[in-house]
């Protein structure tokens, strides 16, 4: 009699322990499975189970099935054996990485997973400038919303955005883009702290402000350099651009 009293109250433990799993709140899970499956580089298998918790009532609104995916669909365009199963890769990446940023506004997760972030972004800025320089204006602006689905606070972004609106014939967006980049200088709320964003903003500065002292626009070249020199007043190539720029 005692050992089935010792069985069946052994059976309620371990069945409330599962009860608890699956009641357990959206943010506490860690999802350990995705990341066991992603360090051990089964990067379609993430993508199997990760999509089925981004199709599940209780787990659809966590951000973390969508940041394994794009995570995993990054890896997976890199790989040529990958290429046949999954030729959209890179596009799913950056469809997931903006479906986990909607759902992580704290940008909880952005500092344990900030090599990905890094890489990421070192990628769609490559490929935003490679399209804008061919004058492949929507595929570069397709690239540069990209950046602002990771973090709107992307002044680098906007400016790049703005410019390439700009050479769209589409007035109206880049000065709206432009303006929002601006503020977001105006009001130090602009992204910054990684090579990535330091560098977009930097280089978006430098190229916008010498676009506009080549149209004759020297004042304004000049307050948008005026923008960034908080932030890149010891950068020496900032510094000739401006004074070439001022002069």
């Amino acid at each position: 009699m005692k050992k089935f009293i010792l069985s069946t109250l052994m059976m309620f433990s371990l069945l409330s322990g599962v009860m608890a799993q699956k009641d357990e709140p959206v943010e506490e899970r860690d999802y350990k499975d995705l990341l066991t499956l992603f360090v051990t580089e089964k990067y379609d298998k993430v993508v199997m189970r990760a999509t089925k918790y981004t199709e599940d009532e209780k787990t659809k609104k966590d951000p973390l099935p969508y940041l394994f995916l794009s995570m995993s669909y990054f890896e997976i365009s890199k790989k040529d054996e990958y290429k046949t199963r999954f030729p959209d890769a890179f596009k799913l990446c950056l469809k997931n990485i903006k479906s986990y940023a909607s759902k992580d506004k704290e940008r909880k997760y952005a500092a344990e997973y900030e090599d990905f972030f890094s890489k990421l972004r070192g990628s769609i800025i490559s490929e935003g400038e490679l399209m804008l320089d061919q004058q492949k204006y929507t595929k570069a602006k397709t690239m540069f919303q990209a950046l602002l689905n990771i973090d709107e606070n992307d002044a680098g972004a906007k400016i790049y955005l703005g410019i390439t609106m700009l050479a769209m014939k589409s007035k109206k967006e880049s000065e709206t883009e432009l303006g929002e980049a601006k503020k977001l200088l105006q009001e130090k709320k602009a992204a910054t702290g990684t090579k990535e964003l330091d560098d977009l903003l930097k280089n978006g500065l430098m190229t916008y402000a010498t676009q506009l002292s080549s149209d004759g626009n020297k004042s304004v070249a000049k307050e948008w350099m005026d923008l960034g020199m908080e932030y890149f007043k010891d950068d020496k190539e900032y510094k000739v651009t401006y004074e070439t720029i001022a002069d």
